[in-house]
């Protein structure tokens, strides 16, 4: 049986000592990232979210590797999205996993296509949205520190052509955090080339399954994962080295402005404002007054995240509108509005700005109930 066939394991985990030099230097790799790029503290409770692919299943190899150097308590999650008449298995396969890793495991079942309808939006941001909400409330439920992701360097080049042709601004344009401290999300193998991971799997005898709808070409993930990525590799052999260039220095960048604009705010705080739809933020004229215009873009994108961890509004502004929206400042236009991704619109009004949700934004409605058919906590 091939390893992507089904579940499939050694009698146990080798040590790190057992394993291959390339074996071990992937995992201390990941440790060294873990340690300082994701500053993780020792004695760090982890949720992992597993879906039983080959990227989760050598996530939670790899941090059980590495759970007493670093001297981690990990648990599990599965999300069963109920769209593939095999999906049920994939929560098997995770539960046999963990058991055969010593990890506690929560496995769920949610119809993700209902969420879809109910929503009103598309399968895969209804899968997003229930699998992230229901990471956080396990999270809480099990006191982890963080939740854990196994997102790739493949995954990060595609997430940064996404984010280019949604028209993303800089430095979101840079792909998903390695770290994000208001989600409590970490992806320490987000530099890790992907088959690297497969290769430590088969090395290991270790099984993984296989999700047929991520060859389907009705997403545009995997289009662009199958038809463009390929050809963008064939130019550049080097091409996901490159994409995690620009992370590091969009992460560079980031971090530079924060300082700034977090000095700016001190001097001039925006003030919460209350909407007739809920909670909104003026960015007075004396703060947009003495910043560059460069540093007001990214004003505004840090209004809109925060306004949103409020919310509950998620949506990358594409560059073209917060452009456009400067620009009318510039020009000193009143009583323009802007619409912003996530229902939200930026108000202008006499110099100052004002983010608020929108009027038109359809209201949120609520989660359809999540059925648990077998749950193993600790």
């Amino acid at each position: 049986m091939c390893a992507e066939a089904g579940p499939s394991f050694p009698p146990t985990l080798p040590t790190l000592r057992q394993l291959s030099p390339a074996e071990a230097r992937l995992c201390l790799g990941i440790e060294r990232f873990c340690r300082r790029a994701l500053g993780l503290a020792a004695g760090s409770r982890l949720l992992l979210a597993l879906s039983g692919g080959a990227d989760s299943t050598a996530l939670a190899c790899l941090l059980r590797l590495l759970a007493s150097r670093l001297e981690l308590t990990l648990f599990a999650l599965c999300l069963d999205h109920a769209l593939r008449p095999e999906s049920a298995e994939d929560g098997r396969h995770v539960e046999a996993l963990c058991r055969w890793l010593g990890i506690p495991c929560a496995v769920f079942r949610q119809d993700v296509a209902a969420c879809a309808k109910d929503w009103g939006c598309g399968l895969e941001d209804a899968g997003r949205k229930a699998r992230y909400a229901l990471l956080e409330e396990e999270r809480q439920a099990v006191d982890a520190d963080w939740i854990v992701l196994g997102h790739h360097a493949g995954d990060l080049a595609e997430d940064v052509l996404l984010r280019l042709t949604r028209g993303a601004s800089w430095p979101a344009l840079a792909g998903m955090a390695a770290k994000d401290e208001g989600r409590r999300l970490l992806r320490p193998l987000l530099f890790t080339d992907p088959e690297a991971l497969r290769g430590l799997l088969r090395a290991l005898g270790i099984g993984w399954r296989e999700d047929a709808s991520n060859q389907s070409r009705a997403f545009r993930r995997n289009r662009l994962r199958h038809e463009v990525l390929p050809l963008l590799r064939r130019e550049n052999p080097s091409l996901d080295r490159s994409f995690v260039t620009l992370h590091e220095l969009g992460e560079l960048d980031g971090d530079f402005w924060e300082g700034l604009l977090t000095a700016a705010l001190i001097e001039h705080p925006w003030r919460e404002i209350r909407a007739d739809d809920g909670p909104g933020l003026l960015l007075p004229r004396e703060l947009l007054a003495g910043l560059h215009p460069a540093a007001r873009l990214r004003l505004y994108v840090r209004a809109l995240r925060a306004l949103g961890k409020v919310s509950g509004a998620r949506g990358q502004a594409r560059g073209a509108t917060l452009l456009a929206l400067d620009e009318a400042l510039r020009q000193g236009r009143g009583n323009t509005c802007f619409q912003l991704p996530g229902g939200m619109e930026a108000m202008l009004r006499r110099g100052s700005i004002i983010f608020k949700k929108s009027p038109h934004s359809p209201r949120s409605r609520a989660r359809p109930a999540l059925v648990t058919p077998s749950t193993s906590r600790p």
